[in-house]
């Protein structure tokens, strides 16, 4: 027994020595540790709504391929605590509301939100979610082949207006849920300003789908080019009493009636300045297919022709006699 109480001895001895051992050192130690601990025990706590946290959906089957199209919302509410300063600091980005679609198929479902909390400050809880589920219509994804048409602002300068555009290429492939892309029967690009413009001008442009929820196939440029046909107005002008001259007709034939009512479309400047005299009217009595009735072969002078067509004729027959 005698080894034991030694025993007990030697560990009272040593207890003693270290409890006592640079005694100063650890009570400030201690004290340090417990204004520390009061500190943080004291930091009041509050609690704060964050509003119109994106709601995310991982986890879509991809064979088929599925999306939501209609969702009760795509926003949550999230109530986190925490101390004041840890919130003031916080960010929205820092927090992500999901509803897993995870073995989820097509129709409607009402799926669970969750936050995932692992960018938040250790300090700061998420106390609540507002809604706590969110109801949502998945549908099955759908592509085609649709048509590509511009879009316009402002106006040419004065005198000139849009005669035409080509677009290369002129459809493109488009995505979406079933329900949203059903209807969709073209594709658009952004606007394009026509404003003070004078000549035909090209340009490459960003197709619009109308939707964010409809995407352009990745196996399709995005952009198209645009080629825009700018000209002068283009005007109608009816010029009556322009003579009919006949060639190769018999010594004294003559044309009834001798005048034909020519109506003319091209560049309103040109247009204005034609007479009846810059414009032929002929009928050739060699090329008559028999009988005395010819139709007539209505021409302006060439100085006009290129900018300048023949829109009508009265009358469509000449007789000779």
């Amino acid at each position: 027994m005698d080894w034991v109480l030694h025993y007990f001895k030697i560990l009272k001895e040593y207890a003693r020595d270290y409890v006592l051992e640079n005694t100063g050192l650890k009570v400030l130690a201690l004290l340090i540790t417990a204004v520390l601990w009061l500190s943080v025990a004291s930091r009041p706590v509050s609690q704060i709504p964050i509003a119109n946290v994106p709601i995310e959906f991982p986890n879509l089957n991809q064979s088929p391929l599925l999306a939501v199209s209609k969702a009760d919302t795509l926003n949550a509410r999230v109530f986190v605590e925490g101390p004041r300063d840890a919130l003031d600091s916080l960010r929205p980005s820092q927090l992500t509301v999901a509803a897993d679609m995870a073995g989820v198929e097509a129709g409607v479902r009402v799926i669970p939100l969750k936050v995932d909390s692992s960018r938040l400050p250790p300090s700061v809880k998420v106390r609540e979610i507002e809604p706590r589920s969110v109801r949502v219509t998945v549908e099955s994804v759908l592509s085609k082949e649709v048509p590509i048409k511009p879009r316009f602002e402002g106006r040419p300068a004065t005198g000139y207006e849009m005669t035409g555009w080509k677009i290369t290429p002129t459809t493109v492939r488009i995505g979406g849920a079933e329900n949203q892309i059903r209807d969709v029967s073209e594709a658009s690009t952004e606007t394009v300003n026509l404003n003070d413009r004078t000549q035909t001008f090209s340009t490459r442009v960003a197709i619009d789908t109308g939707s964010p929820n409809i995407s352009i196939s990745e196996q399709t440029p995005n952009t198209v080019m645009l080629q825009v046909i700018l000209g002068e107005v283009q005007k109608e002008r009816t010029i009556d009493r322009v003579p009919v001259t006949l060639l190769n007709s018999p010594r004294g034939a003559r044309a009834i009636p001798a005048y034909e009512r020519v109506t003319l479309l091209g560049a309103q400047s040109i247009i204005d300045s034609i007479v009846a005299d810059d414009i032929v009217v002929v009928v050739d009595y060699q090329n008559g297919a028999g009988g005395h009735r010819f139709a007539p072969q209505v021409s302006v002078a060439p100085e006009f022709a290129d900018r300048v067509s023949v829109k009508l004729y009265e009358p469509k027959r000449v007789v000779v006699r």
